[in-house]
């Protein structure tokens, strides 16, 4: 199987540490945040495509064509165009049915990614969120399938947050293109839509720590610190 990694993300709340390197590239425990998702990935994954971005090239420059053993293809986002349009950016290597998509600025615990891909169908991971108004939203009907995501709800319907992994089909590519109000081309709508023919697991994570401000770096060093099977935020 083969990951889309998110990974043209220009990180301007967490200036100045992105001033002179993209968001993925900044570093936790000595080591960037990309390091972490690249090394945790399911053993199942034998290549990574790298979407890629603002200053693009420090990615290239650091990981090279193989990391641990895992080949990697970069592809260009010159702009930030949205989720949607950086996974069809990915659409020319992809080779297989299904394939994984993670987010490369984030961090994530180990099993629960394998979770995700065990078994041959959709998934989708997801966290019990205090703040559901900011992120999106998952509906989760019988069997722990989807049956829909809400984007920053004022009124959620549950508090389980979309955070930014999925195991999908290529069905995704046939859906016509959905914007939001700032332009950009959203993929959890057309997660939501497949889900409606293409039944989609949701898979409750033990761990996810979203970075988006200078103060959720200083806070991950400490996560970095615990035993992965300790870590259950």
């Amino acid at each position: 199987m083969q990951a889309v990694i998110l990974a043209a993300g220009e990180g301007t709340r967490l200036r100045p540490l992105t001033a002179e390197k993209p968001k993925p590239m900044v570093a936790i425990g000595g080591k960037p945040i990309l390091e972490y998702t690249l090394s945790i990935l399911p053993k199942v994954i034998e290549e990574a495509i790298l979407v890629i971005g603002y200053k693009g090239e420090k990615i290239r420059e650091y990981f090279g064509e193989e990391f641990n053993g895992l080949h990697l293809i970069y592809v260009e986002q010159p702009e930030p165009k949205g989720t949607a349009d950086a996974i069809e950016k990915a659409l020319p290597y992809l080779k297989s049915e299904y394939f994984m998509v993670v987010s490369g600025d984030d961090l994530y615990h180990p099993d629960d990614l394998e979770k995700c891909v065990t078994g041959t169908q959709q998934s989708i991971l997801v966290k019990e969120t205090d703040t559901p108004e900011r992120f999106g939203i998952c509906i989760v009907g019988k069997d722990d399938l989807l049956e829909g995501l809400v984007e920053k709800p004022k009124n959620p319907p549950s508090n389980l947050a979309n955070v930014g992994v999925y195991v999908l089909h290529q069905d995704i590519f046939q859906l016509p293109k959905m914007i939001d109000e700032k332009g950009e081309h959203v993929l959890a709508p057309k997660i939501g839509q497949l889900a409606k023919v293409r039944p989609t697991k949701v898979i409750r994570a033990q761990f996810w720590h979203p970075i988006a401000y200078p103060e959720d770096v200083a806070t991950a060093h400490g996560y970095l610190t615990i035993p992965h099977d300790k870590r259950k935020n």
